[in-house]
């Protein structure tokens, strides 16, 4: 699964629109959804906000859970 499918499947599962995680973490509905859709990579902070928001772990968004250990 891709970071961006990540995000929309828990921003999702929380019952939350675009413009509701947008707002969470201080950006813009568009934002959320070309980062939904893999348009980009967010900065750091922008990462840590989202993860927040979304109650995960930054490795959750960033890692394939099949990594080799």
């Amino acid at each position: 699964m891709t970071f961006g499918q990540k995000v929309k499947q828990r921003r999702e599962e929380l019952g939350y629109t675009q413009i509701e995680l947008a707002e969470k973490t201080k950006t813009s509905q568009p934002y959320i959804s070309r980062l939904e859709r893999n348009g980009f990579n967010p900065s750091m902070q922008m990462l840590i906000n989202i993860a927040s928001a979304l109650g995960v772990s930054i490795d959750y968004l960033l890692f394939d859970e099949r990594k080799a250990v």
